[in-house]
């Protein structure tokens, strides 16, 4: 499957916590692709959670935010213990959705203030299109916050790094794994009739 390990236990855990299905998906952000992972299945174990928080907390204590912030309901599940980890306070945004656009995220009304004017390390479970993680980011901004950093357990494709490279902030992963993605108008899937599953 193309994946590159970023500490050997983390990374086979976090792959066989999740459950892969090849085939023809549409994704949140509107994107096709090839690979759909379940995801549920990597909160059942509080323990290991916090396991994977702690050894993205080791890496991304340089950055030094003051707050740490992950959408709901993946994202937040691994900020906030990511966030006592590092000693830094803990928000989450909430996803909203409407049948005639695409998913928002936004931070909960009481939590606006608290986080404009701090360093912020936005979290995901997993990356993929990275959609969560660009409306997150555009209401925090949008909140006065600053962006001192992404992690994730685990990115798919370049998305994740593309973003930190146009914000010129770090990205701490456990995990990457390599898949196909492409827009809607463009999948080669849709052009050869491979129904979507």
């Amino acid at each position: 499957m193309g994946c590159r390990e970023y500490g050997s236990t983390q990374k086979m855990t976090i792959l066989d916590a999740v459950v892969a299905s090849r085939g023809h998906f549409v994704y949140e952000s509107g994107h096709h692709g090839d690979l759909w992972l379940d995801l549920d299945a990597l909160f059942v174990d509080a323990r290991r959670v916090r396991g994977w928080a702690a050894a993205l907390a080791s890496r991304v204590t340089d950055c030094q935010p003051d707050l740490v912030c992950g959408p709901l309901t993946g994202g937040a599940f691994v900020a906030q213990p990511l966030a006592a980890e590092i000693g830094a306070g803990f928000v989450f945004a909430e996803r909203l959705v409407s049948e005639t656009e695409t998913a928002q995220y936004r931070i909960p009304g009481s939590l606006r203030k608290i986080v404009h004017d701090k360093r912020v390390l936005l979290v995901d479970d997993v990356i993929n299109a990275g959609s969560a993680i660009r409306a997150t980011l555009v209401d925090l901004q949008g909140c006065g916050a600053k962006l001192a950093g992404i992690a994730a357990l685990l990115t798919l494709g370049k998305a994740a790094a593309q973003i930190t490279e146009q914000y010129s902030v770090p990205l701490f992963t456990l995990a990457t794994l390599e898949h196909k993605m492409w827009a809607a108008e463009e999948c080669p899937l849709c052009k050869s009739g491979e129904p979507l599953e």
